[in-house]
């Protein structure tokens, strides 16, 4: 509760904040707009507008950000038309650019205050410092226009860090230092690119000319607004190339990940991914929804519930949440409040919905169009797993069942047929020939014997191919059906506990799980004349543990071990070849007169709510 009343808190705090600033910066712009007056060089300020738009539209790449040259041309349309036209002027490109790029109106207003203000402050602070310090030096006019470009520089580069800052360490999200160096690094390598940039325009201006013109424009801006355009279509490119080469490999691991069951692989693979910050998978299993996969800033608490169906149902596109907050959209419980932009990306195969993936980022209107059609890309290719991974579980299932069948009902009509007749037939001989000679009886007794025998063998196999009481039943029950026939049957004081969150393992593991327990049980009722039994199931988060401990006579397994190699396939030997075969551990410890206790360990990583 305090974590989000102090989330909402700060939330307010931000909200004010770009408001103020909002504010402030409108007003300077309207300010300058009645202080401006119609210049005479129309064409000039238009040039200089039109290239300050095409660098701010292409920025620099440098590694994973980038930054803009605007600086460089600010400082000649202040040296040219003055300060007031600047800010107008900067402020519509500003506007213009941020339209085109389709980014929210909030964004919008801060990002253009925020330039203007910056503007404004470095342009008053500057003179001030002239007037103060190096006017009183009596430096020639062009140290000291290179030295106001400098102040200029220094003071627009750091007010314009500070209000990014303020607000950085404002929003509820963290603000790393290595963020905020990196940042400062950017920001200085385009200021000494800038001043370095408007020094040689200025130097070459004031030695040659005097005056700035339309071929002096183009002459000087041209090159730098090529470099921009070329710089940014090679970083575009390469940038394409990487998304898509992310793209091929994510889904490559992907598909390994859900055909082997491995759901580590998949949470590897999706880490970093397009610079999400949380995700959550939702699939559909036999009508309900199931939380297959969450990571990142999520909520380990929280499950997926199947009363989602109806809302997940109803988002049949890509849906974007810029501004999220918690109840904005279904199963947005998993995310925590740190979140505030959310993509649902619905898996669909022939119009069916067979799954959801929802991406989360901690900025709000995070998710650019280029990320939402790499994350569509992303969503067709794991629909298309699910559906193939939910097709190729139901065949085998149908497979198996329809052979089971097959075989039952084979034996059913076949050999337990005719084993039930010649039974028959024996019995009524040996009615018939009841005062005969007694070697008669003893043949006939014998062959029924055996025939009996072989029946129940028979019936045996039926039960076998018959489903696994873990299938037919589910662990638990199978587990509480078992200690209840031993109770009833031996009066035998069986304690069961079980602890952790619940969750369905593989049939392979479930039946491991309950062959070890009910061979422990059955040595129990042979061997151990025990009368108090404890049975332990646990879900750990990276195993699955059971303990089964009684107070009987104990034995030596040393000497137990010996006596089991000429009968491999049962006992203490057969459950330790079960355990290796799904890379668990099993110990067994006991001695003669205390008891013996049973465990068995098996790698079982819990990497989703309610399933494994």
């Amino acid at each position: 509760m305090k974590r989000i009343d102090s989330i909402t808190i700060r939330e307010k705090i931000v909200s004010f904040y770009l408001y103020s600033i909002s504010f402030l910066g409108m007003f300077a712009v309207i300010i300058s707009i009645f202080k401006s007056e119609m210049p005479s060089e129309v064409i000039i300020l238009l040039l200089l507008s039109v290239f300050m738009g095409i660098v701010e539209y292409f920025p620099i790449r440098i590694g994973r950000g980038g930054v803009t040259l605007s600086l460089t041309l600010i400082y000649p349309m202040n040296w040219e038309f003055g300060i007031h036209i600047t800010v107008v002027a900067c402020v519509c490109v500003m506007v213009l650019t941020h339209s085109l790029r389709r980014l929210p109106m909030q964004r919008t207003l801060f990002n253009c205050s925020q330039f203007a203000l910056s503007i404004i402050l470095a342009e008053w602070l500057s003179n001030q410092s002239i007037s103060f310090f190096i006017t009183e030096m009596n430096m020639p006019v062009l140290y000291e226009e290179l030295s106001s470009l400098l102040l200029f520089t220094v003071y627009f580069c750091l007010i314009n860090a500070i209000f990014y800052d303020l607000l950085m360490v404002i929003l509820p999200q963290p603000y790393p230092l290595e963020q905020w160096y990196k940042k400062n690094i950017l920001v200085f390598l385009s200021g000494s690119f800038c001043l370095f940039y408007a020094s040689l325009i200025y130097i070459l201006e004031h030695r040659y000319s005097g005056e700035m013109n339309r071929i002096n424009v183009l002459f000087f801006f041209f090159p730098l607004v090529a470099i921009c355009i070329i710089s940014s279509f090679f970083r575009q490119i390469r940038i394409e190339k990487e998304r898509l080469y992310n793209l091929f490999s994510i889904t490559t691991e992907l598909s390994q990940g859900l055909s082997a069951g491995n759901l580590h692989q998949m949470k590897k693979s999706l880490k970093g991914f397009l610079g999400i910050q949380a995700y959550a998978l939702w699939t559909k299993d036999e009508g309900n929804w199931v939380l297959l996969l969450k990571d990142g800033k999520v909520h380990s608490d929280r499950l997926g519930s199947s009363e989602l169906h109806l809302n997940f149902e109803e988002i049949s596109q890509t849906f974007v949440v810029s501004d999220w907050k918690k109840g904005m959209a279904p199963g947005d419980e998993v995310f925590e409040d740190v979140i505030r932009s959310l993509v649902y990306l619905p898996l669909k195969v022939n119009h069916e919905l067979v799954g959801m993936f929802v991406a989360g980022k901690s900025r709000g209107a995070s998710f650019i169009t280029e990320d939402i059609q790499s994350l569509s890309t992303f969503a067709n290719q794991l629909g298309s797993l699910l559906k193939t991974r939910s097709l190729i579980s139901e065949q085998e299932k149908r497979i198996i069942l329809e052979e089971r069948n097959r075989l039952a009902r084979e034996i059913h009509d076949g050999i337990a047929q005719v084993l039930a007749g010649v039974i028959f037939q024996l019995e009524s001989a040996q009615k018939q020939h009841a005062d005969q000679s007694g070697n008669m009886q003893q043949v006939v007794d014998k062959s029924i014997k055996k025939l009996r025998k072989s029946l129940g063998e028979v019936r045996y196999s039926i039960y076998a191919l018959k489903p696994y009481p873990t299938q037919r039943l589910g662990l638990k029950q199978a587990i509480a059906n078992k200690i209840q026939s031993i109770k009833q049957e031996y009066n035998l004081a069986i304690k069961y506990h079980e602890r952790g969150r619940t969750r369905t393992l593989s049939c392979t593991k479930e039946r491991v799980i309950f062959d070890t327990l009910q061979e422990s049980l059955q040595n129990i009722v042979k061997h151990a004349k025990a009368d108090e039994v404890d049975i332990l199931l646990s879900y750990q988060r990276e195993h699955v543990l059971l303990k089964v401990k009684d107070n009987g006579v104990g034995f030596s397994l040393f000497e137990s071990m010996i006596k089991t190699k000429h009968e491999p396939h049962y006992g203490i030997l057969h459950m330790n070849e079960q355990a290796e075969e799904l890379g668990a551990t099993l110990q067994i410890d006991s001695l003669p007169g205390k008891g013996t206790e049973i465990t068995l360990l098996i790698p079982d990583a819990e990497t989703r709510e309610g399933v494994s």
